[in-house]
């Protein structure tokens, strides 16, 4: 009788149950791969993750509410054209009932916009960020913000179009707001003395003022008539083209000037040597480029619609309502 193997015999079986335990422990975690892959999608018409800070997007959807669902909400000035193409997209208005939303929910004054959302008036507001002025009042009446950076802007500096003057440094525009240069001759310009407009406190345009230009450095008080309480009246003021105004300087918004109340009689300056455009501003070279903010409090439950929307809003889909608005994507 021939005498077997056992020792071979016994090696091909361990081969074989390795090979079997291998394929096994495949396939449980190609299942519990596809399993979490399938149930990673949330149960909204988002479908996108965005962070605060990094904005990660997968593919989105169109945001759709009913004017029930749809979060109470205000802007700046600037910001309300946004709004109105936000109000057409979510809520299928048209032109006319947008502009109708817009005149019966939205004030336009950022103090007024930030008081509605401290006071509960409002749960979300489009807005440049807030005064250290409004930051107190917040902090007096227990509220916390939560910002969202949702695009970009520009603070640019205007003067009247018939100014040979093109160009000013930061440096030079902070001695003109604190009294230093008085003389359009000491930057460039003609022999006139420079009249400088500036905004009232806590509006949206002077906290950029101080806080993006002047940086600590305290202003020059300005005369009653060089203060002044609204975007448009100071550059109807700039714009005249008679008295003082072409002598004249001011700030606004670049979207405001550019696109929204518009006058031939004013001219951007460069600042630094960059010229405010809307390359400029979306690549940063610009160097008073700024983020635009949607604001909501930080009691406003993570679940709620006005949390939604500002997550919809750094999706592909939301960053084309933002430029649609006027401002440039976040990237």
């Amino acid at each position: 009788m021939e005498r077997k193997e056992p020792m071979k015999i016994s090696f091909i079986t361990v081969i074989m149950i390795i090979l079997i335990v291998a394929l096994i422990s495949v396939g449980i975690v190609y299942f519990i791969f596809i399993n979490n892959k399938d149930n990673g999608t949330t149960n909204t018409n988002i479908e996108n993750v965005v962070s605060t800070n990094n904005i990660e997007t997968k593919i989105s959807e169109k945001l759709k509410m009913t004017e029930e669902e749809f979060p109470k909400v205000d802007g700046a000035t600037a910001m309300l054209p946004m709004v109105g193409e936000i109000t057409k997209t979510v809520l299928g208005y048209t032109d006319e009932q947008a502009q109708k939303y817009l005149d019966e929910n939205t004030q336009g004054k950022s103090a007024k916009v930030y008081a509605s959302l401290i006071n509960k008036e409002k749960d979300l507001i489009f807005v440049s960020e807030p005064s250290d002025d409004i930051l107190r009042q917040a902090k007096e009446a227990n509220v916390e913000f939560d910002m969202t950076g949702i695009g970009k802007d520009g603070f640019v500096f205007i003067v009247n179009k018939n100014n040979p003057v093109n160009s000013l440094t930061i440096e030079q525009i902070q001695k003109i707001y604190t009294g230093e240069i008085t003389n359009w001759s000491q930057v460039g310009g003609n022999n006139e003395e420079i009249v400088a407009y500036q905004r009232e406190q806590n509006s949206g345009s002077q906290n950029l003022m101080e806080k993006m230009v002047m940086k600590g450095t305290k202003m020059k008080t300005a005369p009653s008539g060089l203060m002044i309480a609204s975007m448009e009246g100071l550059i109807d003021s700039v714009a005249k083209g008679y008295d003082n105004s072409k002598a004249s300087i001011g700030y606004s918004i670049y979207l405001y000037a550019k696109e929204q109340y518009v006058k031939d009689n004013i001219k951007f300056l460069s600042i630094d040597g960059v010229y405010p455009s809307d390359e400029t501003i979306a690549n940063g070279t610009y160097p008073l480029s700024k983020i635009v903010y949607a604001v909501t409090r930080k009691d406003v439950p993570q679940d709620s619609n006005a949390r939604k929307l500002t997550k919809w809003l750094l999706t592909d889909e939301g960053q084309k309502i933002v430029e649609a608005g006027g401002y440039s994507k976040l990237k």
